[in-house]
């Protein structure tokens, strides 16, 4: 069980990495611990040491004195299973509110899918699986909705 934590936003920040036999063993403020397997690391160059220049990102040094970042959510899973769990619901989450204001502002301006999606130079099977939450645009393509709908890209962003 994690610690008691007081600084907020204790889960992004890593604490401590150092090399271990399997991977790079890190630590998180929440107390969160895990191993980064090499394999999955997939470093080009033979590592000599880790660095935290701040508490979202691991630095992998090579031999060559290149370096390789590591972002903290990219590590997070490694010490919290259930976090890429967490972080994908939210994407979801995410997908389907864009895709319901997108259809609402559609459905405001009086066009159907097809008439969108030529406005907006986008298939309208691409408006169709934005609109369910199936798939996250771009921002070109979220440009080009607007401009479809003589909107600013912020209306289709925020309630």
């Amino acid at each position: 069980m994690p610690a008691t934590t007081y600084v907020t936003g204790a889960e992004r920040m890593v604490i401590q990495a150092r090399f271990v036999k399997q991977g790079i063993e890190i630590q998180f403020a929440d107390g969160a611990r895990g191993i980064i397997p090499w394999e999955d690391l997939k470093i080009p160059r033979r590592p000599v040491s880790v660095a935290l220049p701040h508490p979202y990102t691991l630095l992998i040094i090579g031999e060559d004195g290149k370096t390789e970042e590591i972002p903290w959510d990219y590590a997070r899973h490694y010490a919290d299973p259930s976090f890429r769990a967490r972080e994908e619901q939210i994407a979801r989450e995410g997908r389907h509110a864009l895709g319901k204001r997108i259809k609402k502002l559609r459905v405001h301006a009086g066009l159907n899918q097809e008439q969108l999606a030529k406005r907006s130079g986008i298939s309208r099977v691409t408006l169709a699986r934005i609109e369910i939450g199936e798939h996250s645009p771009r921002m070109d393509t979220l440009r080009a909705i607007a401009r479809g709908l003589e909107c600013d890209v912020q209306k289709l962003l925020l309630d």
